[in-house]
């Protein structure tokens, strides 16, 4: 009768060790988003997307191949780093609105659309913010954590990635260049990233 008890709680045990597994892989692919596609990097065409801005707007990365540079930022509220990149992100609208397409996206990890509007109210956000209600974008462009931000040119190109806002520096006609009709680049206008640089 011992043995047959200690068998009983010893597959009760293995059990509820295999049940805790799966549900700590759930738990890490639906909130912290480390099961994903492979990060994307440099030099990589940026995986075309659709999706609606918090004030109904929508926005299409395709859209803008062609015609300027756009910087993806993606983050969440409770994000410590992202509060800070908050100033860099306003001055990049600020000074390189009109040359440089920016779209904060949330990842939707534990984040809703009330707290996202509470956010761009108390920091005064001034650049277009969009919710990734279920992650899809953020999958596929390979995020594990925030912030990240990619800026892909005018061709639709990845040419830089990156987490933390370090310095911002305008160097206008780096990524605003579209390939003319003998395959040389054509300068348009503006960035705001250049090689050193981690914005």
């Amino acid at each position: 009768m011992r043995r047959d008890v200690s068998l009983f709680s010893g597959l009760n045990f293995l059990v509820i060790r295999a049940l805790a597994l799966v549900v700590a892989s759930a738990f890490a692919l639906s909130v912290g988003g480390s099961v994903s596609a492979e990060p994307l990097k440099v030099g990589e065409i940026a995986p075309n997307f659709t999706i609606n801005q918090i004030d109904n707007t929508p926005f299409k990365l395709s859209e803008f191949k062609g015609k300027q540079s756009v910087y993806l930022i993606f983050w969440n509220t409770w994000c410590g780093h992202c509060m800070k990149k908050v100033p860099q992100l306003m001055t990049i609208e600020r000074e390189f609105g009109e040359q440089v397409k920016l779209l904060a996206i949330n990842t939707s990890w534990s984040d809703s659309l009330a707290e996202i509007s509470q956010f761009q109210a108390r920091f005064e956000a001034n650049y277009a913010i969009a919710f990734d209600d279920n992650a899809e974008i953020t999958h596929r462009y390979g995020v594990m954590g925030t912030p990240t931000g990619f800026l892909v040119d005018i061709n639709g190109v990845i040419r830089q990635v990156d987490g933390i806002t370090h310095t911002l520096a305008a160097n206008i006609e780096q990524w605003n260049r579209v390939s003319g009709t003998e395959g040389k680049p054509v300068v348009l206008a503006g960035a705001v990233c250049d090689k050193d640089s981690l914005c």
